[in-house]
């Protein structure tokens, strides 16, 4: 009984800090058009029955955001959540919860997810924060510049992952810009990870008292 006792509290430490490390990132899927993925970059994607089921259904939208725009239709496959047939070509945000999750001897966090997909040409036009973490674009190719709740944010942590599954770490600047190079074609995501605020709240009936932040930013490279 105290193994088994000893051994499901283990398991759900190691499930909380395995779905912080995951991603959620936007991409072109099987039938072309665009679909939120849930997982690691270098790994198969979280599939349903399974993890992707823990993953809230997105709220997405193409942008720009109007009072008249309508939230895209998402419906969630097997290893995916549709776009509403959101195309490529098209600039979307999504936003994406997870359930809360808390270790022993540590505050109870909830994990909320941001996504940017970025179509081709869309880093020569400056962007405007959509989302409460959001990685924009700044007009300038190589050049995108971090929002926390539409103001600039310095010093966060950044990760450029590479089509070849290889990962650089970066951080924002002081007006929270990040440059990057782009040396093969393929899917590139940038994401910062888990931005900690202290921001109590309930959810489902489970208290939480920290909100962890994770915004991705993804686009095709295409061949030089």
């Amino acid at each position: 009984m105290i193994k088994s006792l000893r051994f499901g509290i283990l398991a759900t430490c190691f499930l909380a800090h395995s779905a912080l490390a995951h991603s959620v990132w936007v991409e072109p899927g099987p039938d072309g058009t665009l679909v939120v993925r849930f997982g690691e970059f270098d790994g198969e994607p979280e599939k349903s029955p399974g993890r992707l089921d823990s993953l809230g259904t997105p709220v997405a939208a193409v942008l720009p955001v109007t009072a008249e725009t309508k939230p895209l239709e998402s419906l969630k496959k097997s290893d995916h959540y549709t776009l509403g047939g959101a195309k490529p070509d098209q600039a979307v945000v999504a936003e994406a919860v997870f359930p809360v999750r808390g270790a022993e001897g540590k505050p109870a966090r909830r994990p909320i997810f941001y996504s940017r997909w970025l179509p081709a040409g869309g880093d020569k036009i400056a962007g405007q924060p959509s989302l409460t973490l959001d990685i924009v674009p700044t007009g300038t190719p190589g050049e995108v510049r971090v929002y926390f709740r539409g103001k600039p944010l310095a010093g966060a942590k950044a990760q450029l992952n590479a089509p070849n599954g290889s990962h650089r770490a970066l951080e924002t600047g002081a007006d929270g810009l990040v440059k990057f190079t782009t040396d093969e074609p393929g899917r590139w995501v940038l994401t910062v990870p888990g931005y900690s605020e202290e921001l109590p709240g309930f959810v489902g009936g489970k208290p939480y008292a920290i909100a962890s932040h994770n915004a991705s930013l993804s686009w095709i490279a295409a061949k030089p």
